[in-house]
């Protein structure tokens, strides 16, 4: 991947400050520090930033695959078991299975490092699916997987995050008890086809469902789980929320999430489906 080309050195995916190492046939991890800066005001990290961060390592595990073609993200679900608080996250993700149309790739989501001697925990898993698309002359380059170790750092120059990424990521809470939170399209926002990034999605999804899930329990319920369908790619903006509350027991609120593009005919995006719970 020529990282520096994409992500530009003011981007989401920099500010996470991802570290990507492909092991060849052991397959790949995906790894960033839990700080404050990407955790919610329960001190746990956005299960929207986890998506970000499977979603980095399966599109670079899938284009790969289909090279020389290039891969979108079409759907992701995350399912967590325990809270990222401290340290460092990793994703340690494989191919599932590689199709002439699709490649499905799966992640095991590690508080800790794999290395040896580190102490680690499972804290939950996921699976995402990337369409095979005919490649374009702007697509960015992945080297072709000849079974070498390597690795990408994805870092901003600077000392980092000096706000929380959200409001860097200029995200804005319009009505927190119908969900309804809003985002501009930016450089910081977009992604290598000039769309709107696929982890941002789940970002607006993540904070819209666990806004509703807290007006509804009167509790401090945080994201636990998030499956997104992403429908169509959002170019123009500002996007939106609608949330919808699905179904609520004593301790867990699902919500369908639903973003729109409001400067294309307010074109809905994707579909997000939130289960918040207790932090």
């Amino acid at each position: 991947m020529k990282a520096d080309t994409y992500p530009p050195q003011n981007h989401v995916l920099r500010d996470l400050n991802i570290l990507l190492e492909h092991k060849g046939k052991e397959g790949s991890t995906a790894r960033a520090p839990v700080v404050p800066s990407v955790c919610n005001d329960r001190g746990a990290m956005q299960v929207g930033v986890l998506a970000t961060l499977i979603d980095a390592l399966g599109a670079t595990l899938a284009a790969r695959v289909v090279q020389p073609d290039w891969i979108a993200v079409t759907d992701l679900s995350i399912y967590s078991t325990q809270r990222a608080k401290t340290g460092e996250v990793t994703a340690v993700g494989s191919v599932l299975r590689a199709g002439r149309a699709a490649v499905v790739i799966e992640a095991e989501i590690i508080a800790g490092t794999t290395e040896s001697g580190a102490t680690s925990t499972s804290i939950g898993s996921a699976v995402a699916t990337y369409s095979r698309i005919r490649r374009r002359h702007s697509n960015i380059d992945i080297e072709r997987d000849d079974g070498s170790h390597q690795v990408i750092t994805l870092r901003a120059e600077g000392p980092g995050l000096s706000q929380h990424l959200l409001d860097k990521a200029g995200l804005r809470v319009i009505d927190e008890a119908v969900g309804v939170v809003e985002l501009n399209m930016s450089e910081y926002v977009r992604n290598s086809f000039g769309a709107l990034q696929g982890g941002v999605f789940a970002l607006m999804a993540d904070v819209a469902g666990q806004y509703v899930a807290r007006t509804i329990a009167h509790k401090p319920m945080i994201t636990a789980d998030l499956a997104i369908c992403y429908l169509s790619p959002g170019k123009a903006g500002p996007f939106y929320t609608r949330t919808k509350v699905v179904r609520t027991t004593e301790d867990s609120v699902l919500t369908r999430v639903g973003i729109f593009d409001r400067g294309a005919d307010d074109l809905l995006m994707s579909v997000a489906m939130n289960t918040a719970t207790m932090a």
